[in-house]
């Protein structure tokens, strides 16, 4: 049995685990690939799955503050500021590098072997982080327990490259769905019953190790028509092979191929926590729950947009490698009118009912700072504008010269936070999040229409 069910009719350079394939595999993959859903439908899933899983998210800051206290949802939001940009780095972005990778250059094996070896370095190096940080015995069991949780995401974020490719975004989303329920009534039943962050903490690792064993494997090896027994052994085959030293090569040029975007995306993440770590130095831990639970509302819209991009990305892709210019350019408007318009909502709602909502939503000291949820609403369309743009970017693999775009973002976000936070506070902070927000959209429009000229 092999696994050239994940490919295009026309495409027999993929080969996820293994390299020979029967005749009635192949014509299975044609008949998935015929029968591949529509971009509404994908849409529609894609939306519903990240919607579920930005609810999920939002409602465990919710949690903290309902059952908890804001030190407690602080040093939540300071772990998760700590963890992500290492693991986002640590992810190189496989999986658009995969599902973008039109010839076939390499194996799907090689991409989920060297996200696993990646996942656990990214753990290990954020746990020393946090050690070397001098933080508290609760913080770093949090930092631990969040990064290992967050990993074993990625491992499933991998395995969604093979639904995505595909463009059978169902699994994916009702996995996005699963996770978050599980992760959601795990970190409660922590808080609840222990009284303890860590014990919630480790819950979110039990339901990410669940999702992954129990749905996202089983179903991407089905759709490939593949044994998990079977993949099993391909995988550490292939493991045993970059160990000893014969496939070290291709897989050292695999990861040197996702650095630039490993790079970026932790730049982009960088983005987001710098105003976090500017606060939580210079007004406390308890400010910083505050501003972490506000701009965690302006986070679930841009997960929205992130899955429209998932959507958006392998059809990009396929238009511009074809030289479609004008399918291309309609498909993008489409994306960025999108964009803009869930941004304009939400500042929308943040001024006219942003205090009654937050005081509902957390509680009367959050909507105390209605004036920062505004700023931050504000910021959020030209933020869902700028992370478009880097999705298009991807899709016609416009990788390396984002990275110098997004250090400059990223340096501007620390000097804005250093002049600005001391002097107005968190206002400061959403402040320094809109204007490298502006920056990023600036440059990701000139980064494009300069490929665009080159290409057609």
């Amino acid at each position: 049995m092999n696994l050239n069910s994940t490919l295009s009719p026309s495409s027999a350079t993929y080969l996820p685990l293994v390299n020979n394939a029967a005749a009635g595999s192949v014509q299975n993959a044609q008949k998935k690939t015929e029968n591949r859903p529509g971009t509404g439908s994908n849409f529609a899933w894609m939306v519903t799955g990240t919607v579920w899983s930005g609810v999920c998210q939002w409602a465990l800051l919710v949690v903290l503050a309902k059952l908890g206290t804001v030190d407690m949802l602080g040093t939540f939001t300071l772990a998760l500021a700590i963890a992500f940009p290492v693991l986002m780095f640590s992810c190189l972005n496989l999986r658009a590098l995969y599902v973008t990778d039109i010839g076939g250059t390499y194996r799907f094996r090689e991409y989920l072997v060297l996200r696993l070896l990646m996942a656990v370095l990214s753990v290990a190096f954020t746990l020393a982080l946090a050690v070397a940080g001098h933080y508290n015995g609760q913080l770093v069991g949090a930092i631990f327990l969040i990064s290992l949780a967050k990993a074993l995401e990625y491992v499933s974020d991998i395995l969604y490259g093979l639904l995505q490719r595909q463009e059978r975004m169902a699994p994916i989303s009702i996995s996005m769905m699963l996770r978050g329920t599980l992760s959601l009534i795990a970190l409660g039943l922590g808080i609840y019953t222990r009284g303890s962050l860590v014990w919630g903490a480790g819950g979110m690792v039990l339901a990410s190790a669940f999702t992954l064993l129990a749905f996202d494997v089983p179903v991407s090896l089905r759709l490939v028509n593949y044994r998990f027994a079977d993949a099993w052994q391909e995988c550490r085959a292939c493991a045993g092979t970059i160990l000893t030293g014969t496939g070290h090569s291709r897989l050292r040029t695999l990861a040197m191929a996702g650095v630039p975007l490993g790079l970026v995306v932790m730049l982009v993440s960088l983005n987001v926590n710098i105003p976090r770590y500017f606060v939580e130095r210079s007004l406390g831990i308890r400010a910083q729950g505050i501003f972490s639970s506000l701009a965690n509302l302006m986070a679930a819209g841009n997960m929205v947009v992130g899955a429209l991009g998932q959507c958006a990305t392998p059809r990009l892709a396929r238009y511009y490698a074809a030289g479609d210019k004008r399918a291309f350019n309609s498909f993008l408007w489409v994306l960025v009118l999108a964009s803009l318009g869930l941004g304009a909502a939400g500042f929308a709602v943040a001024l006219t009912f942003g205090h009654p909502v937050l005081t509902l939503i957390y509680r009367p000291e959050y909507a105390a700072r209605n004036d920062v949820f505004i700023w931050l609403m504000a910021a959020s369309g030209v933020l869902y504008l700028g992370n478009t743009l880097g999705v298009a970017l991807t899709a016609v693999r416009c990788l390396t010269p984002q990275l110098p775009l997004f250090a400059v973002s990223a340096g501007c976000t620390a000097l804005a936070c250093f002049v600005l936070v001391p002097v107005m506070g968190l206002t400061g902070a959403a402040a320094a999040i809109l204007l490298s927000s502006l920056i990023q959209c600036v440059g990701g429009a000139c980064l494009l229409r300069g490929v665009m000229r080159r290409a057609f």
